[in-house]
């Protein structure tokens, strides 16, 4: 929230949508850092939560003001999303490197 106010001050209105939409992506990441192995499920299962996400945008248009979604909002989202996401990410990395669980030492040997 802190970050899309001072990105976004200029539209306080649009802030639920910048968040929500900062949220998804945050969450499908989160996601993908946490499995070992893709499959095809899980990759369907991240298609259908973008299509829905897209459809909500759509559907609801008293929440979701759509005209606002440009490429800078975009850009602005994608910013969001990975000062949120990538600290967490590179850290979780370090510590699998440093101390690595039980699974990947018999994996590794």
């Amino acid at each position: 929230m802190f970050f899309a106010i001072i990105f976004f001050n200029d539209s306080f209105v649009n802030i639920v949508s910048i968040t929500f939409t900062a949220l998804i992506f945050i969450e499908l990441l989160n996601v993908f850092t946490e499995v070992n192995r893709l499959k095809f499920k899980m990759i369907m299962s991240v298609i259908f939560t973008v299509v829905i996400y897209i459809g909500s945008i759509a559907f609801f248009r008293n929440y979701f003001d759509a005209s606002y979604i440009t490429m800078k909002f975009m850009f602005k989202v994608l910013v969001i999303t990975t000062i949120c996401w990538l600290p967490i990410h590179i850290l979780k990395k370090i510590v699998e490197k440093i101390d690595p669980s039980e699974e990947a030492k018999v994996k590794k040997s």
